[in-house]
């Protein structure tokens, strides 16, 4: 389990402003969600859509909290 009540302190943040960044990439990943099963049954529909968001998320949260994210590697 990944457990850290010191989380907030480590990267920098306020809960607010964690919960906002959070709430988007939620999100991005329920958009996820629903264009990869619309595409998965017609491809040629949403085409990239998926990949394109979940590299979204990857990016934004490496750029934010890229120094906790190698302290935990």
């Amino acid at each position: 389990m990944d457990f850290d009540i010191h989380h907030l302190k480590k990267i920098n943040s306020s809960w607010i402003k964690h919960f906002l960044y959070a709430s988007y990439y939620n999100f991005l990943a329920l958009l996820i969600f629903f264009t990869g099963v619309i595409h998965s049954f017609f491809p040629w529909i949403f085409a990239f859509t998926p990949y394109k968001l979940a590299k979204k998320i990857v990016d934004g949260t490496e750029k934010q909290f890229s120094s906790d994210i190698e302290k935990r590697n």
